[in-house]
């Protein structure tokens, strides 16, 4: 490979790309992910709230019931944290209001011995009349607040309700009612004063501000029935959630410099030392193409793999999180090279192109999605084809869904209607389905552990 040592200094990002950014937050993670050095691209305002062997239960109504921001934050950490080794419960019911989450604290949340408990109540309690007992939505949380302090809980983190969608609704609507009684809600929830173990995390306004931007639009219907976000939606309740609590968000950049005789790779790893970049450096032989292994990196976590989506709702982190950007610097600035990732062709690109950095999970969504009985076999993890981050992902995703079906089985609520030799039949099932789902959540973190020692490799070759 003929080597011209041209580095291209990072400038400002071209005219027409900047028009297509829709709000500094977008035009900001851009430039982290294009331009800022590594360094740069990992500094966080908060400490994280989750710690080493944290036990959090998701404490809520239906829309945590469908565990999908839930999913979604657990597949993240177990793919970017997996040394935290954290064990997540999901207690939500359809229904319910924070006066139903109060009764049922003994019997779903503190049996399972939480360190942390996530409150996320409102949407039902808005719907209630206001001498209604489960319309006091504030004063129901207090107590449920002061009932974990009394448990020993160490972190409660408590979450905005959601909105409604209202678009296209005739006034006078209860559902008009339900949202102006759910940001009454949202602004005392604001204005209560909460201690030191107590994290608010704020999303109602950011879902209604992407209502807004897809309001006119056919394909993406964010809360389509109104009260229960789609996919798209939970995939930014839980970038928010995420951001609001600490997590790490800098997107996924590799950094390779190319020399005569080396190539020194440098990027951030999944684990405890995700805030130091790693370095290493492998040889580089004249006349053949640039190979890195890069499996302890930290990985893209493709909540959404639409384009379309992500920018319907303009979420820079759901860009970022999405993407894998490759910078090469040391090549020929006009010359083409051949990119791979793993056995998958991502396209030719100039050495400039390379320079400034490419997403190698540009073609990931058209990656053919998997059955629903290929999901249910847990397909994705053995595939050894196609884009190997989007396996990793559906693979672990997939092992909780089916880890979530023992959980629902289980579910404490179900048995309060059987005779008293029914209860203790039972109970012998639920200390029995507890140890299966003990060791299931065990093979989901080996099976996190394995995807950071497995190769995935970014390869380029001079095209001809």
């Amino acid at each position: 490979m003929k080597i011209d040592r041209v580095t291209r200094p990072c400038g400002l990002v071209e005219e027409n790309r900047v028009k297509r950014i829709r709000n500094l937050r977008q035009f900001l993670m851009v430039c982290v992910m294009l331009c800022v050095p590594l360094t740069t691209a990992i500094a966080q305002t908060k400490p994280l709230a989750f710690s080493q062997g944290d036990r959090i239960v998701w404490l809520g109504d239906s829309i945590t019931a469908a565990y999908t921001y839930g999913r979604y934050i657990e597949t993240f950490f177990l793919l970017r944290r997996p040394d935290l080794d954290l064990t997540f419960v999901n207690a939500g019911i359809g229904g319910h209001s924070a006066f139903d989450g109060l009764n049922r604290l003994d019997r779903d949340v503190l049996v399972h011995r939480p360190t942390v408990v996530v409150i996320n109540f409102g949407m039902n309690d808005a719907a209630y009349p206001l001498n209604s007992p489960h319309a006091a939505l504030i004063k129901n949380v207090q107590a449920i607040i002061e009932r974990l302090r009394e448990a020993g809980v160490k972190r409660i983190i408590w979450v905005e309700p959601s909105p409604a969608n209202i678009a296209g609704v005739a006034s006078p609507s209860k559902l008009i009612d339900r949202q102006r009684q759910l940001e009454r809600l949202v602004a005392a929830m604001q204005a209560e004063a909460v201690g030191a173990d107590v994290l608010k995390v704020q999303w109602h306004q950011t879902l209604k501000n992407a209502l807004a931007l897809t309001a006119s639009s056919q394909d993406i219907k964010l809360i389509p029935d109104r009260i229960h976000p789609s996919a798209i939606g939970h995939g930014l309740m839980a970038v928010e959630f995420l951001r609001q609590i600490g997590a790490n968000l800098a997107p996924a950049v590799i950094q390779s410099n190319v020399s005569d005789r080396t190539v020194e790779t440098e990027f951030l790893p999944a684990g405890a030392n995700e805030k130091k970049a790693l370095k290493f450096q492998t040889a580089l032989t004249r006349g053949k193409g640039v190979s890195v292994d890069v499996g302890m990196a930290l990985p893209p976590v493709p909540f959404v793999l639409s384009h379309a989506q992500v920018k319907s709702v303009a979420s820079a982190e759901l860009s970022a999180l999405k993407s894998l950007v490759w910078r090469v610097s040391g090549l020929e600035a006009q010359a083409s090279y051949h990119v791979m990732l793993d056995s998958v062709s991502v396209g030719r690109f100039t050495g400039e192109e390379l320079a400034r950095g490419v997403d190698v999970m540009q073609g990931a969504e058209t990656r053919a999605s998997l059955s629903a009985q290929a999901r249910k076999d847990l397909e994705a993890c053995s595939l050894k084809t196609g884009y190997s981050y989007v396996n990793d992902y559906d693979c672990l995703f997939d092992m909780i869904v089916k880890r979530d079906l023992l959980v629902a089985a289980t579910r404490g609520d179900r048995m309060r209607d059987l005779p008293d030799f029914g209860v203790v039949g039972h109970s012998a099932y639920l200390t029995f389905m507890q140890s299966w789902m003990d060791s299931t959540n065990a093979a989901i973190d080996a099976r996190a552990i394995l995807m950071r020692k497995t190769p995935h490799v970014l390869s380029l070759n001079r095209a001809q």
